[in-house]
């Protein structure tokens, strides 16, 4: 072999090889996606701290089950919202919510609209690394929807 033919092929095989190891780690920085949605049946405790009724500090227990579309509980949430304002009424709110396969975690600025938007701030077992969106649908009957809309980090997971 000559010595512009070990050239060439020492050139092939490095460009093979970048080639190969930026597709592999490409591949594995694409987020894994999924879409857990659930009907939620509400639970919530008030715990009057302060003045009595409505006052900064007050806090809701909330305690609620999730059931899929039969109807079929398979899930739950545990979580507190502390009122931080009266005047707008707004709580700040920290749930997880324990789920077949591991647990979400949520914290949010909560209001009155009955449609609330909520960062994902992680989970555990197969929801580890996630992160993504929770859309909350509340009801006037105390039930509503909720969709998790997740990304991970397919080395997370």
């Amino acid at each position: 072999m000559t010595r512009t033919t070990r050239a060439g092929a020492a050139l092939t095989i490095a460009a093979i090889s970048i080639i190969a190891s930026s597709s592999a780690a490409l591949a594995a920085g694409h987020p894994q996606r999924d879409t857990l949605r659930y009907g939620i049946r509400f639970n919530d405790v008030p715990l009057d701290l302060g003045a009595r009724g409505p006052s900064l500090g007050d806090l809701q227990i909330l305690h609620d089950t999730l059931v899929d579309d039969a109807g079929t509980v398979v899930g739950h949430d545990g979580g507190v919202c502390t009122v931080t304002s009266l005047d707008p009424p707004e709580t700040n709110c920290a749930i997880t919510f324990s789920l077949p396969g591991g647990q979400i975690t949520t914290q949010f600025l909560n209001s009155p609209p009955p449609r609330k938007v909520a960062p994902i701030t992680g989970g555990t077992k197969r929801y580890r690394g996630a992160h993504g969106q929770l859309v909350l649908t509340e009801r006037p009957d105390q039930t509503g929807t909720i969709v998790f809309r997740l990304s991970r980090d397919k080395r997370a997971g």
